[in-house]
């Protein structure tokens, strides 16, 4: 007997009418919308284009300073109006001398032996070399430099003699540039070298106290010395 409550079923057209409702709804409007990556970015190159040349892009009306300054200051980044770069200082002076630079000019090598410096390459690969290098540096040794060497050697090995022999210096000289030029750490910069020969009585001029004792008393005294210790321990005991 469910005929007395239930409710008369819904018209058709009140149906389709709710159904038609629920499928048409408004779509939210544009400006609610996430703008895409693309657009940002895009938006960001035309605002800095347009602080950069505010009169290109407000020919209207062009904007004050303040507006100018405040577009920039607000749109351009930091990396964009950071400051030029300063020049880089110059190179520290040679502090040596002129007798010291002709010494190391006069000391510079002008024959090369190509077995020589191979043996020298080859041998800085061996294992005891390394171990070597390993427990006096505290690092492995880099090769190259040595390789460098040998196949400068050979590569000049047929050069006139006068040639090869500048050739020779040169190669060293740049060798000893890289290692103690210019801006290297060097023992001058705790002591400074001496240019010029000692005067004589000016150093070592003070006089020292004589001893008091000679060894013999010294080693007589430092026998008692054990003797009366051996002696506390043995009573002790």
């Amino acid at each position: 007997m469910g005929w007395f409550w239930t409710s008369p079923s819904p018209s058709p057209k009140a149906s389709e009418a709710s159904h038609h409702s629920a499928t048409q709804q408004p779509q939210p409007p544009a400006s609610e919308r996430k703008p895409s990556t693309d657009e940002e970015v895009s938006k960001f190159l035309r605002e800095i284009q347009a602080a950069a040349n505010p009169s290109s892009s407000h020919a209207a009306s062009p904007p004050s300073s303040t507006d100018s300054d405040a577009a920039k200051s607000s749109w351009v980044p930091s990396w964009l109006s950071a400051p030029a770069p300063e020049t880089p200082p110059p190179p520290p002076k040679d502090k040596r001398s002129e007798a010291s630079i002709a010494m190391s000019e006069a000391l510079l090598p002008t024959t090369m032996s190509c077995q020589d410096a191979f043996d020298y390459a080859w041998h800085c690969h061996t294992p005891g070399s390394q171990v070597n290098s390993v427990y006096r540096y505290g690092g492995v040794r880099q090769c190259t430099e040595l390789w460098d060497d040998f196949w400068f050697c050979m590569r000049t090995k047929s050069w006139d003699p006068k040639l090869r022999a500048e050739a020779i210096k040169d190669h060293f000289r740049k060798k000893e540039a890289a290692k103690y030029g210019r801006g290297q750490p060097s023992s001058e910069d705790i002591w400074e070298s001496r240019d010029k020969m000692v005067e004589p009585g000016t150093t070592f001029n003070k006089s020292f106290d004589p001893p008091i004792k000679d060894d013999a008393a010294f080693e007589r005294e430092d026998q008692e010395t054990r003797r009366k210790i051996r002696e506390f321990y043995e009573k002790k005991t």
